[in-house]
């Protein structure tokens, strides 16, 4: 990974376990996906925060320690994020993913969640890209 440490990705309990091998619970296309993304936006990009004092955990990987825990999200299989934008709403950077859906660095991200304060995205397949569903 270019821009993100495995803490970031991970929660408390499986970095302390895995440490940067916790990164092998991921699917390559969605690390290299969020490095892109990164990327894309030329700012920093938070997904979990927990080692610096932040209260997000669960917004890379989630494992049945999970309160949100479900064995068919998308999170569970390492193929999804939940994150912000440094400088951008979340509806700011959803609707700038949407508008430049062709460029070569988004080229990964299939489905975007709306109507949260927050950006969620995932590799899950979908015929029409992108998909913004509403959980």
């Amino acid at each position: 990974m270019k821009y993100f440490h495995p803490y970031e990705l991970v929660d408390k309990e499986t970095y302390e376990k895995l440490g940067y091998d916790s990164l092998s619970l991921f699917k390559p296309f969605a690390l290299q996906a969020l490095d892109d993304l990164r990327e894309f936006f030329g700012v920093p990009i938070t997904v979990n925060n927990w080692w610096n004092g932040g209260s997000f955990q669960w917004r890379g990987l989630r494992n049945s320690s999970c309160p949100q825990y479900s064995a068919g999200s998308q999170h569970s299989i390492g193929n999804a994020f939940d994150l912000d934008v440094q400088g951008f709403t979340a509806e700011q950077a959803r609707s700038r993913i949407i508008e430049c859906k062709d460029h070569l660095l988004l080229h990964k991200i299939m489905r975007l969640e709306g109507g949260v304060n927050w950006v969620h995205f995932g590799l899950l397949h979908v015929v029409n890209r992108i998909y913004v569903f509403k959980a």
